[in-house]
């Protein structure tokens, strides 16, 4: 198993009210993406980091931290999601075997949820795993739906889902671990036929259903840990959550 990462850091961030790249904002004194990326070294032999807004700006910062050690990607537009990833399937290294897809944002993830969902994946006999969390109040996150066997069917967004759907508390926390043959068939079948116009990635897990593969869920029980960032009052709290977490 050759395990590639892709992350997703490619978005404006027009919430942070800044000219930065959402990605490149610091929590005690480390960019975002750059915790995401020591985060996931561990579990993987490449990272490919799929950029889009002010890209140089964010190429250049990663590649003078890291010096060759990570390859990138470049959305050219804005389409969503499943766009991005779109962006960086062609860029795959020729012997990787397996992806993660994780977003450059969510600076508290920790390497052993990596291990634990990769775990899950081999023990299970899975062909995609999203990891997913519970919550008390769901809010905006996209929502986990399940059959009559109590199986992952899909993820339904926020602004799509129906009153039903709504109450659902097992949320997508935007990791995914899938066999590379799979993302690649997959992402190309996703469709923008949604309220927001966009290709989104959470799509491939109904199509990996349609293609009889088999999709699990890893849940992930710490679930401040999948926290995303889109404003700087959340930057705040995550800084204070990382300040604990590493005093621990």
């Amino acid at each position: 198993m050759k395990i590639e990462a892709v992350i997703l850091a490619a978005g404006k961030g027009t919430r942070m009210k800044s000219d930065k790249p959402k990605v490149l904002h610091e929590i005690n004194g480390k960019s975002m993406v750059e915790w995401i990326i020591e985060t996931v070294k561990p579990v993987c032999s490449d990272i490919n980091i799929v950029t889009g807004f002010a890209s140089a700006l964010v190429e250049n910062q990663i590649e003078e931290k890291y010096n060759g050690e990570i390859k990138f990607s470049y959305q050219k537009e804005q389409d969503g999601t499943g766009g991005a990833v779109r962006a960086a399937v062609s860029n795959l290294s020729g012997n990787t075997t397996h992806v993660i897809i994780c977003a450059g944002d969510t600076p508290l993830l920790k390497t052993e949820t990596f291990s634990k969902m990769i775990d899950h994946f081999i023990q299970t006999g899975s062909d995609i795993t999203v990891v997913t969390t519970i919550l008390p109040d769901a809010g905006h996150y996209g929502r986990i739906y399940r059959d009559e066997n109590d199986d992952v069917a899909g993820i339904v967004e926020y602004l799509d889902a129906d009153e039903s759907q709504l109450k659902i508390k097992e949320i997508n926390s935007g990791i995914y671990f899938v066999e590379k043959n799979l993302l690649v068939e997959a992402v190309y079948k996703i469709k923008n036929n949604n309220n927001k116009r966009e290709y989104y990635l959470t799509d491939i897990i109904k199509i990996s259903r349609f293609l009889n593969r088999k999709v699990t869920a890893f849940i992930e029980e710490d679930h401040e840990s999948l926290t995303g960032i889109n404003d700087i009052e959340q930057l705040k709290k995550a800084e204070i959550a990382m300040k604990k977490k590493n005093s621990i």
